[in-house]
């Protein structure tokens, strides 16, 4: 069995809005100090329902696999989807809100980069007075 990854208290992460089948939804993907997605959450439901508890459960799963270093793509391949003739001929999308929010992990955030990476870029240089940058902010 994989050793699973303990993630730091503070850490890094990501909130996006998604629609799916009318559902919408916020995720939220927690990352680990290289930038990996490692955790999931995501809310939306009517809280209480059987779907909003479905939904926690299958983020707290979703959370194990990518700490156990399955990848998102692994569960999005795993998950069902159906055809979607709006957006082509061959598109398909998730099957069901639990592929919706693994594709969500899978594109959210700067996976694999470098801590460094993460570093709030530095300020905007001042531009000189005269120059034409200066200028055509100034003009009309």
């Amino acid at each position: 069995m994989m050793t699973r990854r303990v993630l730091p208290h503070r850490r890094r992460n990501e909130t996006v809005g998604l629609e799916h089948q009318g559902q919408h939804l916020t995720v939220t993907v927690g990352f680990d100090d290289a930038g990996h997605a490692r955790e999931v959450f995501a809310d939306g439901a009517r809280l209480g329902s059987d779907l909003a508890h479905v939904i926690a459960d299958a983020c707290v799963v979703m959370s194990l696999a990518l700490q156990h270093d399955c990848a998102a793509g692994d569960l999005i391949k795993s998950l069902g989807v159906v055809p979607d003739p709006a957006r082509g001929e061959d598109a398909t999308r998730p099957a069901s809100v639990l592929g919706a929010i693994a594709a969500a992990v899978a594109v959210a955030g700067p996976r694999g980069r470098s801590p460094e990476a993460f570093a709030p870029a530095p300020p905007p240089s001042p531009r000189p007075a005269g120059s034409a940058a200066a200028r055509s902010e100034t003009t009309p």
